[in-house]
C-alpha cells in the first residue's frame, strides 16, 4: 500500500470548485495570501467561468453570498464551517453553492450543490457519441469522486484512459512493436503525434495508471483524478473537432455534389431542347 500523501497546497477557487472532489484535504499556509487563500474563500470574491448546469451554456459565475466575513487567516480558520454561494451572470437565479471546513490549519470542501458530477456531467455531453456505451463510465467516474472514493473513481478513470490510448494506437497506420508491454508514460511518448501536446509533454505524470490498485490509496487517487480526468477531456476534445471537421467537410462534399447533379440535369435538359 502506498504511503498517504500530505495534504496539497490550496489551489485557485476555479479549481477548488470545479474539479476538486469532496475530502480532499488542503494545507493553509501560515502567511495566507493571494487569490487561493482561505480568506479570498471567507470573506473575499470570487470569479470563474462554468458550465451553468440551468442555462445550458458555459456562464461567468461571481460571488454572491458568503456566510461569514473575516479580516484576517487566523480568524477565517477558527471559523471552523463556512459555504460561498456563486452566481450565473446570465441568470442570477442560477446558484451554486460550496460548503468547507476549516481544521489544524487545513481546509477541507465537505459539500456542494450542483454536485461535481451534474456539473461536470452536462459539460462533456458533448462527447457521448465518442465514448458511446462508456459515457456513463466517465459520468460514474466524477460522481464516485465527488463523494471521496478514489479507488473506485480511478477505476473508472483508467479504464477509459486506457482505452483511448489503445483506440489511438489502432488507428495508426502499422502497429508500434511491443507497444501492449510499455508503461503508460512510454506508450503516450510512442502516440506523441497523435495525442494533445500538453498530455505528452507531461506523461511522466502518467505512470501512475501503470501502478496496480494495490499499490494506491483513496488520497493519492483523489490527489491525481482531476489530473487524469482533464488529460481524458483533452484527448475528447481533440477527437471531437477532429469529428467535427470531418462531418463537415462530408456535409459540404454532399451538398456541392447535390448542386453539380441539379447542373447536370439543367445542363441535360438544354441539350435535349436543343
Amino acid at each position: 500500500m502506498a504511503e498517504p500523501l500530505a495534504a496539497a497546497a490550496l489551489p485557485e477557487p476555479a479549481k477548488l470548485f470545479l474539479d476538486t472532489p469532496l475530502y480532499e484535504v488542503f494545507t493553509i499556509p501560515n502567511s495566507d495570501k493571494g487569490k487561493g487563500s482561505v480568506l479570498t474563500l471567507v470573506w473575499g470574491d470570487v470569479a470563474f467561468d462554468a458550465h451553468c448546469i440551468h442555462c445550458g451554456s458555459h456562464s461567468p459565475f461571481k460571488t454572491a453570498m458568503r456566510t461569514y466575513r473575516a479580516h484576517d487567516a487566523d480568524q477565517a480558520v477558527k471559523i471552523g464551517f463556512f459555504d460561498h454561494t456563486v452566481e450565473c451572470q446570465r441568470n442570477k437565479a442560477h446558484k451554486y453553492r460550496y460548503f468547507f471546513k476549516t481544521a489544524n490549519m487545513t481546509l477541507t470542501k465537505i459539500g456542494q450543490w450542483p454536485s461535481l458530477e451534474d456539473v461536470a456531467g452536462a459539460d462533456i455531453e458533448k462527447y457521448r457519441p465518442l465514448l458511446k456505451k462508456h459515457f456513463g463510465e466517465l459520468k460514474r467516474a466524477t460522481g464516485l469522486a465527488s463523494h471521496g472514493i478514489g479507488i473506485g473513481s480511478f477505476v473508472y478513470l483508467r479504464r477509459i484512459f486506457e482505452r483511448l490510448i489503445w483506440q489511438h494506437h489502432d488507428e495508426l497506420p502499422a502497429p508500434i512493436e511491443g507497444f501492449s508491454g510499455l508503461r503508460m508514460d512510454e506508450k503516450i511518448g510512442e502516440l506523441k503525434a497523435v495525442l494533445p501536446p500538453a498530455l505528452v509533454k507531461h506523461k511522466a505524470t502518467y505512470a501512475i495508471l501503470s501502478k496496480g490498485l494495490h499499490e494506491l490509496d483513496e488520497q493519492t487517487c483523489l490527489k491525481y483524478f482531476p489530473v487524469v480526468r482533464a488529460a481524458i477531456i483533452q484527448i475528447l476534445e481533440q477527437d471531437f473537432r477532429a469529428r467535427e471537421a470531418r462531418l463537415a467537410d462530408e456535409t459540404l462534399a454532399r451538398e456541392i455534389a447535390a448542386i453539380h447533379g441539379e447542373l447536370k440535369v439543367g445542363q441535360d435538359a438544354v441539350r435535349s431542347v436543343e
